[in-house]
């Protein structure tokens, strides 16, 4: 009994039970209210209907069978009796023409004229517990008609039990049903409404717990109920899982957002590419990242909220109009080349790329911009290097010559076609033994193994015309990657006229063997005869004899001499190096130079070096070589003039130069490349072998000797000798 009162109370804790219990419950006393109403009225109409039936027969038996007419006061009289019934309180009686005959007791409120259209209406005063009524006597019927008026105090008190019973009843039918209904509901709806209410909460903390849908399992669910509870509890569970796997894609999807964003940021921020977020419509900068503050050479405040117009940016305003259409009409540009205009008034070339992009319900613009102009600038100093490059190769003396690993010809200059005779178009579609003669296809293949980068080959060979003839040539063959091929450019010199110098070298060595020959033939019985001369001049001869004799010595030392230098300049030029310091050497010289007949009245001035200058040098050779160069400045002036002697030193080219200078008559341009040639002279006496030699000996120490003239500076002969530093 306690736990069905616990459970009941329990039950009734329940809003929706409460609810539903309540509305059964007055649903069921409306219904029953509904069916009382007229069982009341219908038992109150029956219980009048009794009254009137009882009181008008005890009243029939007062007038019997008695024949009227009688008089209406004896008729009255005898009616008075009809009030010894208790239930009679008074009543009326009407002739049947609506006149009055008299009354009893109390008057009733029905009245005639209700009476006369309806002759079976009556009137009850609940109020006073009052009932009217016609009474129907045979007596008295077609004469006269009679009006009771009751006292219904028995009828309102049967009513009210009546009323009482059912109430009783319809309450006793009320609470069974409403128990009933709990009962039902209970164990129909509100446990499982209970238990989905449970599993709700449940789902609301795992929701904020963040606990995966699949680890959770409501008891709501199981035992699927066959109804719509159960639908909606399978709903709820589908509901809860559908939920908590879109909160995890949603987290998924916003981690994943997070980290694009992230990188976007990073992408936005680090990017060495300039990225800039502007308005479409007016361009105002929203975002840039640091390098298009450096491309453009702005700060962040000067630049976010200006347009690129109101920045200068655009070096043709109407660029911007042209990439505005072009991505309203595509939504994006890829790679386009523009120029832009920095805030220091540099001009930078650019490869502008763009997209169209909604944030926050604006459009915008993303744009990348690669600053290109270091490499326009490279190509175009590449394009003017390939142009100056080609038109070297055109105008080279060289045949170039590209080849492919096929050996066919793929591209020649113009030196090629005119050395071979061919066109352009008719040498490229030759192979390399259509032009070599003796090299077949084998043969070119491997000279192809053979060879290797940065290692070129050089080879002499014979050249083909188109007409036949052929001339010979000396070829430089490297490898050269192009492109991811590989391939053979050939350098190739026609040397006719070099195999045709070497042979004239060749027998001009064989001249100068035999010259040598001769002199060294030569020299042994000039020896003798200047001898025999000699001893002549110590005998008595006459003065004729003297003089042609005197001339005859002469004569035979110049020869000597001659054969001397001859063989001096054929020669190879031994030296015997040793560590010379030019300052010290040339200031001894200088006592030994000036005590020659051509240098005793001119004035030799020496300029040293600031610096010790030392060479390694033969020590004899270059008194030689200075002795002649300073004899031949002071035959080159008048007496008492000057000669400037001086050493330079240049370390950035490694050099010491020795310069004698003189400021007489300069020497005609024509004459000065042939100063150094063997036999050469311009002056009465000599053999112009004294350059020749000096020069030999210059080259030999691994220098140089030049000579300049002109009017207003005169001659300068310069000697430049490799420097030793530190030595």
């Amino acid at each position: 009994m306690a736990f069905r009162v616990g459970f009941l109370a329990g039950l009734l804790k329940s809003r929706l039970s409460r609810q539903i219990v309540l509305w059964v419950f007055a649903s069921i006393l409306a219904i029953e209210g509904i069916i009382l109403i007229p069982s009341v009225y219908r038992r109150e109409r029956e219980l009048l209907a009794y009254l009137k039936l009882i009181s008008s027969a005890k009243a029939s038996g007062i007038l019997g069978d008695q024949d009227l007419p009688i008089p209406e006061q004896e008729l009255l009289n005898k009616l008075e009796l009809i009030l010894k019934n208790p239930v009679v309180t008074g009543g009326v009686l009407y002739r049947v023409d609506g006149s009055l005959v008299g009354s009893l007791g109390e008057s009733p409120e029905l009245t005639f004229d209700r009476v006369i259209h309806n002759p079976k209406v009556d009137f009850l005063n609940r109020s006073n517990h009052r009932y009217d009524a016609v009474w129907a006597m045979s007596p008295l019927d077609g004469r006269y008609v009679l009006i009771i008026r009751h006292d219904a105090s028995t009828v309102k008190r049967e009513v009210f039990l009546f009323i009482g019973r059912i109430a009783g009843l319809v309450l006793i039918i009320s609470i069974f049903v409403t128990l009933a209904t709990m009962i039902v509901l209970e164990r129909i709806l509100i446990a499982s409404i209970l238990t989905l209410r449970r599993d709700l909460l449940r789902a609301g903390e795992a929701v904020s717990q963040d606990i995966q849908g699949d680890l959770l399992e409501f008891a709501s669910v199981r035992g699927h109920r066959q109804d719509e509870l159960g639908d909606v509890a399978i709903a709820f569970d589908q509901m809860f899982r559908q939920i908590t796997a879109a909160i995890a894609e949603r987290k998924r999807v916003e981690a994943e957002l997070r980290l694009s964003e992230e990188k976007f940021s990073k992408a936005f921020r680090c990017s060495p590419n300039a990225i800039t977020l502007s308005t479409l419509q007016d361009g105002h900068l929203v975002e840039v990242n640091d390098s298009f503050l450096k491309l453009l050479g702005g700060q962040l405040e000067d630049v976010i909220g200006n347009s690129t117009l109101e920045l200068d940016l655009w070096t043709e305003p109407t660029d911007r109009a042209d990439l505005i259409q072009t991505l309203q009409q595509t939504g994006f540009i890829r790679n386009q080349e523009y120029r832009l205009s920095t805030r220091t008034g540099a001009i930078k070339t650019v490869l502008y790329s763009a997209e169209r992009i909604k944030i926050g319900g604006q459009d915008c613009i993303l744009s990348v911009i690669n600053d290109i102009t270091e490499r326009k600038q490279a190509e175009e100093a590449l394009k003017d290097s390939e142009k100056r490059f080609r038109t070297l190769v055109e105008q080279a003396v060289d045949a170039f010559f590209v080849i492919n690993a096929e050996g066919k010809l793929i591209d020649v200059n113009q030196q090629a076609c005119a050395s071979l005779g061919y066109t352009r178009e008719e040498l490229v579609s030759l192979t390399v033994p259509d032009i070599q003669q003796e090299l077949t296809m084998d043969g070119f293949f491997n000279l192809w193994r053979r060879l290797a980068p940065d290692a070129p080959i050089t080879s002499e060979g014979v050249h083909r015309r188109k007409d036949g003839s052929k001339f010979p040539v000396e070829v430089r063959i490297g490898l050269l990657k192009f492109a991811e091929r590989q391939l053979v450019l050939a350098l190739a010199r026609d040397i006719s006229e070099r195999k045709q110098a070497e042979k004239a070298l060749a027998r001009l060595a064989e001249i100068g063997e035999l010259a040598a020959m001769i002199v060294h033939e030569v020299r042994s019985p000039l020896t003798t005869v200047v001898m025999g001369l000699n001893s002549f001049k110590r005998m008595d001869l006459p003065e004729r004899a003297k003089i042609r004799l005197g001339l005859a010595l002469e004569e035979s030392e110049r020869l000597q001499r001659l054969l001397n230098e001859i063989l001096l300049y054929a020669k190879n030029q031994a030296l015997e190096l040793t560590d010379l310091d030019l300052n010290e050497f040339i200031t001894d010289l200088l006592d030994a130079v000036q005590e020659t007949p051509t240098t005793r009245d001119r004035q030799i001035k020496f300029v040293p070096s600031p610096s010790p200058t030392r060479v390694q040098g033969d020590r004899d050779k270059l008194k030689q070589v200075f002795i002649n160069l300073v004899s031949n400045a002071c035959e080159a002036v008048g007496p008492g003039e000057e000669i400037l002697w001086r050493i330079d030193q240049r370390a950035d080219e490694k050099q010491v130069w020795v310069q004698v200078h003189n400021g007489g008559e300069p020497i005609p341009p024509e004459v000065l490349p042939k100063l150094t040639t063997p036999f050469f002279t311009t002056k009465s006496t000599g053999n112009g072998l004294g350059l020749a030699i000096t020069k030999r000996i210059v080259e030999s120490h691994g220098g140089e000797l030049t000579i300049e003239s002109a009017a207003a500076m005169g001659t300068t002969v310069t000697v430049s000798l490799p420097w030793t530093a530190d030595c």
